[in-house]
Parts: C-alpha cells; sequence; structure tokens
C-alpha cells in the first residue's frame, strides 16, 4: 500500500492541495480548546490517567487536523489511531473509576471491546458496504458509550447522565459523517465539519 497517495473522501476536497479542507481542518481547533479547558478545569494536581486523557483529546485533533491538510493514506491511520487510543484508555478507566474493577480486569474488558469491535470491522469488510461513508468504524465506541452509561446507572448516576447525552451527541456527529458525500450536490462545504465539532 503506498502511505503517501493522496485520498479524497470529503466534499469540501477538490484537489490534493494542503489547505483544500479549511473548515474540516479548522474545526479541529475545537478538540484542542476542548483538551485546553479540560486541562485548566482539572488543575495542577489532577491524577495523571485525567491528564493522559485529556491529551489524547488534544492528539485527536492534531491527527485530523494533519490528515485534512495533508490527506494521505498515512495520515488517516494516525487519525484513526489518536481516536482509537482515546477510546481504549477511557474505557480502561471508566471500569476503574466508575465501576470499580482491578487494573488487570479493567485491561481484560479493553481486550474483549477490541476483540468484538476487531471482529465487527471485519466482518464489514466481507458485506456490501453501508451506505454510511466508511463510519461504520465508529459504530462499535457509539455502542460501547452506551453501554458505559448503562453501566454507570447504579454506581455513579451523574456521570450516566453525562454519558447518556454524549451517546445522543454522537448520533447527531455520526449523523453528520455519514451524509457528507450525499450532500455534496446541495453543500459543497460538507458536513463532515460538523463531525469534529459536535464530537470536540
Amino acid at each position: 500500500m503506498n502511505w503517501t497517495e493522496h485520498i479524497d473522501v470529503y466534499c469540501e476536497r477538490t484537489d490534493p492541495g494542503l489547505w483544500a479542507e479549511p473548515f474540516n481542518a479548522l474545526t479541529n481547533l475545537g478538540f484542542l480548546l476542548a483538551a485546553a479547558l479540560l486541562w485548566r478545569r482539572a488543575g495542577r494536581d489532577a491524577p495523571f490517567d485525567l491528564r493522559l486523557l485529556i491529551g489524547l483529546i488534544a492528539a485527536v485533533g492534531i491527527g485530523s487536523g494533519v490528515f485534512h491538510t495533508v490527506a494521505t493514506r498515512g495520515t488517516a491511520i494516525l487519525d484513526i489511531v489518536f481516536i482509537a487510543l482515546f477510546v481504549i484508555a477511557y474505557h480502561q478507566r471508566f471500569q476503574v473509576r466508575v465501576l470499580a474493577r482491578s487494573g488487570p480486569a479493567a485491561w481484560a474488558g479493553v481486550g474483549v471491546f477490541v476483540a468484538l469491535a476487531g471482529g465487527f470491522v471485519a466482518a464489514t469488510r466481507l458485506l456490501p458496504p453501508l451506505p454510511l461513508n466508511g463510519s461504520e468504524i465508529y459504530l462499535p465506541p457509539f455502542a460501547l458509550l452506551v453501554a458505559c452509561a448503562v453501566r454507570a446507572r447504579r454506581r455513579a448516576p451523574a456521570a450516566a447522565r453525562w454519558l447518556a447525552t454524549a451517546a445522543a451527541l454522537f448520533v447527531v456527529s455520526l449523523t453528520c459523517r455519514a451524509v457528507d458525500q450525499l450532500l455534496c450536490a446541495a453543500w459543497p462545504v460538507g458536513t463532515h465539519l460538523g463531525w469534529h465539532l459536535v464530537n470536540a
């Protein structure tokens, strides 16, 4: 595979230029703003795991920003990897902090999720393409988010409400990502920027 090959999968990009996706690139600043606000709110004495999660939020914005400017197969992987690392880290810490599981048990839970998610993505490659513009890879994290909201109801009802709200917002952002190509003729800028802003 040619990792330097330019790819064009969003409405806004009409050529391989560095600034062919200005809105898709600049809306990633939302992740950096969110990370900065969370870092300030966490304070100097914040535990390492919270700082790690905040750092990964910033990394998601940077990785996605690089992808939407350089737009190669290699930078697409960079974009996905930071998102995956955030999901994995969050799931592990959620199990420890909210469900009171031990570290090894939490990592086992992460392993189960990764295996199920990998199996789902592999299965989608064998079936006819879904009309989601490649967004099917984000369905397992969505399912995980819903599961976390459900699991948190007894131990941390406030966290459960936040997670349920996040799941509802994720439906909005996922829709923005999925319909981007479908609406090109009517809205040339595309809707992918909504994926960034709502997630951030």
